[in-house]
């Protein structure tokens, strides 16, 4: 498969995991639910029927359950208050209806607190670094059996863990729900309109600890720090680890990127609910395929196009 002027990437494999999204195709395209109808964290209602939240040891959220609906979280009931356990990990709200019906699901990720990072800049023998700005409260940790659990219609929380120290647990990562909104919107509009049927993106590169981030000679602000950013291409037809022909020109090259992103800004800007963030457009090089890169920063970015 050729990528522009000569360049063939035939015989190789990516690094970005592809397996995560056969999974995930019962649940793509759950739709957000009806204003009034759905629960509410904290008075904010989740954007899709399968969604996330992050909070710290100790902290109450808040739910608002409508009338006739009740709530669970890992299988015994609550009631207006949740409060999160002192232990880092992941927790299971559901939201039943008067059938029995789950309607809601929200996967609850306990941080681990910034504080445990050791003078080393190592959390649990993971190493984080330094931030050099703003850095975060606290951490998802996650052993080898949490890299399916669901965090929206589309996309699982292993998904975007940091391509280092392969094979080593527990990991640490975030993820925010500016970034996971902004690709749901842009998936469920491709395949909407027919120019792709994948059910997730690859994501090539997630969040990144401040070490690994350092080590690939990336912006020293990244928003890729703080699990707000995701660098994504689509991989189905057919699946070979690197974008598919999305302008249907018969090559792989950075136009397919200009492509989707082209796309993303015009979806985008449909979308008065979708968080403004940055978009930037990639070329293929010797380690990697043409790609887009995606955040929820809050403020309009553009670059690459």
């Amino acid at each position: 498969m050729k990528y522009g002027r000569g360049f063939s990437f035939k015989g190789r494999r990516l690094l970005a995991p592809v397996l995560l999204m056969l999974s995930l195709a019962a649940t793509v395209g759950a739709p957000a639910h009806a204003e009034g109808r759905s629960v509410t964290l904290d008075g904010r209602a989740p954007p899709y029927a399968i969604w996330h939240r992050l909070v710290m040891p100790g902290q109450d959220i808040a739910l608002g359950v409508p009338a006739g609906q009740s709530a669970m979280v890992d299988g015994d009931a609550v009631g207006d208050i949740w409060t999160a356990p002192e232990k880092p990990g992941h927790h299971r709200l559901e939201v039943e209806d008067a059938t029995g019906r789950t309607v809601q699901t929200v996967s609850l990720f306990v941080l681990k607190p910034r504080r445990a990072i050791n003078e080393r800049g190592y959390l649990e023998g993971y190493r984080i670094g330094r931030y050099p700005r703003n850095p975060p409260k606290g951490f998802i940790r996650l052993g080898p059996e949490d890299m399916n659990i669901p965090i929206s219609p589309s996309f699982t929380i292993g998904q975007f863990i940091c391509k280092q120290q392969p094979g080593r647990y527990p990991k640490f990562l975030l993820v925010t729900e500016a970034n996971i909104h902004r690709l749901e919107v842009l998936l469920a509009a491709l395949r909407r309109e027919g120019v792709t049927e994948a059910r997730s993106f690859v994501i090539m590169s997630g969040f990144r600890t401040p070490f690994y981030n350092a080590a690939i000679g990336s912006a020293r602000l990244s928003r890729h720090l703080y699990g707000d950013a995701s660098d994504i291409y689509v991989d189905v037809d057919p699946r070979d680890g690197v974008m598919d022909d999305l302008n249907r020109d018969g090559r792989i090259t950075k136009a397919d990127a200009d492509f989707l992103y082209d796309f993303a800004v015009r979806r985008f800007a449909e979308r008065p609910d979708v968080p403004a963030g940055g978009l930037g457009s990639y070329g293929a090089n010797a380690v990697h395929g043409p790609f887009v890169h995606s955040d929820g920063r809050g403020g309009k970015a553009r670059w690459g196009r």
